[in-house]
């Protein structure tokens, strides 16, 4: 009479590894896609927060130029404004802000509507 061991046979413990295996490689492309999404939303982040200074400096005349570039983690950031005078007393600044990530071109923009004093 033949005795039967408990235990798993090969075919079980392959079909296990492949399971596990397809398991983890979504989870790493989920992974991978998260970090990416949160590589760019640093890059708006900065560029949010240097975007108001930057207004603010272009509105208090302490910048004069309207077109410029910076270096932020490797990455060049180019910068233009584009005034559009609404009345003769309101005008409405424009700051563009664009930079390549990952072969992908990114752009971001604030406005303000300021009371002109010229």
């Amino acid at each position: 009479m033949l005795r039967q061991e408990a235990g798993f046979t090969l075919i079980e413990v392959i079909v296990a590894m492949v399971i596990l295996g397809l398991g983890f490689s979504i989870f790493m492309q989920g992974f991978m896609e998260i970090n990416t999404g949160l590589d760019d939303e640093l890059d708006y982040t900065y560029v949010s927060s240097w975007s108001v200074s930057k207004l603010n400096e272009l509105e208090t005349k302490v910048e004069l130029n309207n077109h410029g570039s910076f270096k932020y983690r490797n990455k060049i950031y180019k910068w233009h404004t584009v005034e559009n005078h609404i009345t003769p007393k309101l005008k409405k600044i424009k700051l563009l802000v664009s930079w390549t990530a990952k072969n992908n071109k990114k752009q971001y923009s604030l406005s303000r509507v300021v009371i002109n004093k010229d």
